[in-house]
């Protein structure tokens, strides 16, 4: 009995406490890509690069909002730098659950960030607080003066249905 009402407790606040971040507004395209273009600029200013990196951590950071946060990936080193779940693994060979690199590859974040001003790339990535996936359009950017990489991305849904990702 005691171990069903614990269960049941726990319970209500996992779906309580997921819920808020399900129920969390949406991220734009224009705010990802003032963020994205912020991180890059705060990275490449700062002397201390650790500190700097460490403010990426948590969904308490300046870089996460609504259901959208920044994370920071090193394409040459083939890791993620800053982000909820990846950080200090490898990432050129992630897929999605459609099989789409989403780091690597010819239209993949990586290359997306090759181009001067940012690029945009689109995979399948589950929102925060769901296990299942979505589509995503995300926009990166390389770090001037780093071999970083910096990203955020939108949940493909109504919210960017004009937006055209090139092809």
């Amino acid at each position: 009995m005691k171990l069903t009402k614990i269960l049941g407790l726990a319970t209500i606040a996992w779906v309580g406490y997921n819920s808020n971040v399900i129920a969390a507004e949406s991220a734009t395209v224009a705010e990802v890509q003032d963020k994205v273009k912020a991180a890059a600029e705060a990275i490449a200013k700062a002397e201390d690069k650790k500190a700097v990196l460490a403010e990426f951590d948590g969904k308490n950071s300046k870089w996460a909002w609504k259901d959208s946060y920044v994370f920071v990936v090193d394409c040459k080193a083939d890791k993620a730098i800053a982000h909820p779940t990846l950080a200090g693994k490898p990432i050129m060979d992630l897929k999605d659950k459609a099989g789409t690199l989403v780091m690597g590859g010819d239209k993949g974040l990586c290359k997306a960030a090759e181009q001067a001003d940012g690029g945009w790339t689109a995979y399948m990535w589950a929102k925060p607080g769901s296990s299942e996936a979505a589509n995503k359009v995300s926009f990166a950017m390389k770090v001037k003066g780093t071999d970083y990489e910096v990203a955020a991305g939108v949940y493909a849904d109504k919210k960017v249905k004009d937006f055209k990702l090139v092809e």
